[in-house]
């Protein structure tokens, strides 16, 4: 039977001695399964001395992982090889802007992830400097893990970039910088290319086809930690009651272990589950598109879509279903193309020069749903 793990927590008196709801927190408990699983995912493949015209003729065509073998050897940071030596490298550039430096909350083991009542993460923040945050790394060493995410390099340390250059990207493309001691980063999904560059230590990634969403069981993305879709399926410890798809994602994970000076391309839309795996840790990594939306948030036409189709009977839904994979998606090829550029109107897409009205079209249509005054036209 289970029991409620937020009452001896909180204090709160309630009755759930088995598999109801918790009237203290509202959230369905269930048992965990704690029984260590192994599974075998396959390699990635390997390719070494890659130039820019071999990684967009060869490599990215196929849309699949790929570990570049020492990619970054040459790099000077890389070379360091030392954490120490390295990180009076990084102090010596940084230029004292604050940033957030992730603390776990005791008992997650390096692992950040959603707080085990899903409403919230199981760390918090500390504002500091990179150099105090990286005295933090080598003067307090904590099982619970200690990440500087995601913190964009030209902004902290302007002149690293110089002598630490990265050609397989376009120009133009901000290095961001992950440093840490052993963490896990919990199985999600970027919306972008990435090529994450391991500078200090060793990483284990662990990666899923775009197809396996169903299997990934993904949490609210309203609280998940980075603020982008998390699985909440356990590579350790999977609950296979709770997420029985799970097993058949496995089936096609794949996975790549990387040392000092190799990099892994991410293509777009792959899930990643990343590990860093020796006492202290640095990665580098670029995220690009092609062709960037015109508008940066891509969740909230998903919320809109739900407003409008998802009260829609079975036959309704897949008739929207066939109009966004032929409108939107272009699956059948260019919509409108029987009709000259100029009359196709929305149904032909939204040109760059129409993105600012056509926005405002919708907040004037999405405000008189809730009583609302049209916005000033920006026109006017």
């Amino acid at each position: 039977m289970g029991g409620c793990e937020d009452g001896p927590k909180t204090g709160v008196k309630h009755g759930c001695n088995n598999l109801t709801q918790c009237r203290a927190s509202h959230v369905p408990i269930r048992p965990k399964l704690t029984m260590a699983y192994t599974f075998q995912p396959a390699k990635v493949d390997t390719y070494e001395n890659v130039d820019l015209t071999q990684f967009n003729t060869l490599i990215r065509p196929k849309a699949e992982p790929a570990i570049l073998r020492g990619a970054i050897a040459h790099w000077p940071a890389v070379k360091d090889a030392d954490a120490k030596a390295l990180f009076k490298r990084l102090t010596a550039l940084d230029n004292g802007k604050t940033q957030a430096t992730l603390i776990g909350a005791t008992g997650t083991g390096g692992a950040f992830h959603y707080a085990a009542n899903l409403r919230g993460r199981n760390y918090t923040e500390i504002t500091e400097t990179l150099s105090a945050a990286l005295t933090r790394l080598l003067e307090n060493p904590t099982t619970d893990g200690t990440y500087i995410q995601s913190i964009p390099i030209p902004e902290h340390m302007p002149n690293f970039m110089g002598n630490h250059p990265f050609n397989l990207v376009p120009d133009g493309v901000p290095a961001r910088a992950w440093i840490g001691n052993q963490t896990t980063v919990q199985t999600h999904f970027d919306a972008s290319e990435n090529i994450a560059c391991v500078v200090l230590g060793t990483r284990e990634v662990t990666l899923f086809p775009p197809e396996e969403l169903p299997g990934l069981y993904p949490g609210p993305l309203e609280t998940a930690p980075g603020g982008v879709v998390v699985s909440l399926t356990s590579l350790d410890t999977p609950d296979f009651e709770a997420h029985p798809r799970f097993k058949d994602a496995l089936k096609n994970a794949r996975r790549a272990t990387l040392a000092p000076g190799d990099a892994l391309y991410i293509p777009f839309g792959w899930w990643h589950h990343v590990r860093a795996t020796s006492p202290l840790n640095m990665l580098v990594n670029y995220w690009w598109t092609d062709k960037p939306a015109l508008l940066d948030d891509l969740y909230s036409p998903i919320v809109h879509a739900m407003l409008c189709y998802q009260q829609l009977n079975p036959q309704q839904a897949k008739i929207w279903q066939s109009m966004f994979t032929h409108f939107v998606f272009k699956q059948n090829g260019e919509p409108m193309a029987h009709i000259p550029s100029e009359l196709r109107g929305l149904l032909g897409g939204v040109p760059e020069k129409y993105r600012d009205r056509t926005i405002y079209g919708l907040l004037k249509t999405l405000g008189q749903a809730i009583g609302l005054a049209p916005p000033p036209d920006p026109k006017k």
